[in-house]
């Protein structure tokens, strides 16, 4: 039997005013009250939507170049967890490895076991941390390499900011990205950013799951256009402005 197809309005709930159709998007901002709305599989959900705010930093107007907000996903991470999976996942293989030896081979295969000093040096980062910011690109792409590149990147450097919410009268949210599909994609982001050695092992990785402590936040990060590079004001690196996708349309 086939499942019913259900239309639904693109109204917002809070006032009743029709929301702008934005196209591949997913987020939406009501023309009436500001709120902004996220269509999820079956229905409009509220948000709340962030914005990063660099800490310590020189006002935004100072440098130049005109100023973009890239959305992201936020998702927080447990360190002690993911730590304790990755000792359980490095135990696992040992255990495997050695039965096999035991037993000449038959019954088992053994398991290349990643380097003792990079998982230590890993199991400490994570103690330092205390919690792992996971960093999901929600602009849209044409190239699909952008939200494993800019998602590494602040992942790797796991920078400090302020929030604030975003909830300016005519501000659209250009998320192209729903939080299921942005969890989904947790994992790859996470593991790029880790050694060469330990990315090419595929025993180790399929023990290792990311599993957000709370539901991922939605934040605007800002960057700065310079020619055709955009530099990410938290976290001082650069892309290039073709991974994102109308660009043009998102400066401010």
């Amino acid at each position: 039997m086939t499942e019913a197809l259900c239309i639904r309005p693109l109204r917002c709930d809070h006032c009743g005013r029709e929301l702008p159709v934005m196209g591949q998007l997913v987020t939406f901002q009501c023309p009436g009250c500001f709120r902004y709305w996220v269509l999820s599989t079956d229905a409009l959900e509220p948000i709340t939507v962030f914005r990063a705010v660099p800490e310590g930093a020189r006002e935004a107007g100072a440098d130049a170049g005109d100023l973009v907000h890239l959305p992201f996903w936020v998702a927080e991470i447990d360190g002690t967890g993911l730590k304790g999976q990755i000792e359980d996942a490095v135990k696992e293989l040992q255990g495997v490895s050695q039965a096999a030896l035991r037993t000449g081979f038959e019954g088992g295969s053994v398991k290349r076991l990643p380097a003792s000093s990079e998982v230590g040096y890993l199991a400490a980062r994570l103690d330092s941390l205390g919690s792992l910011k996971v960093y999901i690109p929600a602009f849209k792409s044409l190239n699909t390499y952008a939200y494993l590149k800019v998602g590494r990147l602040l992942t790797r450097i796991q920078p400090s900011f302020g929030l604030e919410r975003s909830d300016g009268a005519g501000h659209p949210i250009l998320c192209a990205l729903r939080s299921e599909e942005a969890t989904a994609l947790a994992d790859f982001i996470f593991f790029a950013t880790l050694p060469e050695s330990i990315q090419s092992n595929g025993d180790f990785l399929e023990k290792i799951h990311l599993a957000p402590a709370r539901p991922p936040r939605l934040v605007e990060f800002p960057f700065r256009t310079r020619g055709a590079s955009l530099v990410s004001i938290i976290g001082g690196f650069w892309i290039s402005g073709r991974l994102v996708e109308g660009v043009e349309s998102l400066v401010e």
